[in-house]
């Protein structure tokens, strides 16, 4: 399956394939990114790192961190 993600701030858009039944944790780090330091919403919605990836198109919202 394709699904378009797209990374804020950066404005990063990319296209990918998934196998069917990945998560959302495994496209995070298909991309090399720390599952600990975004948030994903899929078409608007926020979902969870253990979910099964639906369709659609995920905004990848880094957090920032520091002290």
């Amino acid at each position: 399956m394709k699904i378009k993600t797209e990374e804020i701030p950066g404005n990063k858009i990319q296209e990918i394939e998934i196998s069917e039944g990945s998560t959302y944790e495994d496209v995070l780090l298909n991309l090399e990114i720390n599952p600990e330091t975004v948030l994903l919403l899929n078409n608007g919605q926020a979902v969870p790192l253990d979910g099964t990836v639906a369709p659609g198109s995920i905004k990848i919202l880094h957090v920032a961190l520091g002290g």
